[in-house]
């Protein structure tokens, strides 16, 4: 039981991530199309690599704190 409890928190704080990134995606495309000058700055390398970090570190987080969240309701 408390396994369950634990793996479906996690999970869903994951999937919560991954609707995060996919609105913030969405919104960089959708500033990129009607701001042409933001499109130049958000093909650098830099930023390209921060971004994917910054992407990636959302949903563990997220997972982490889903994780936490099951502990306190499986006491």
């Amino acid at each position: 039981m408390r396994a369950s409890i634990l793996a479906w928190s996690t999970v869903s704080g994951a999937i919560l991530g991954l609707f995060i990134d996919a609105t913030i995606i969405g919104l960089a495309v959708l500033v990129s199309a009607i701001v042409p000058a933001v499109s130049t700055r958000l093909h650098q390398r830099w930023f390209a690599l921060s971004s994917a970090l910054l992407l990636t570190m959302i949903p563990i987080a997220l997972g982490v704190l889903g994780f936490l969240e099951g502990q306190l309701k499986a006491r």
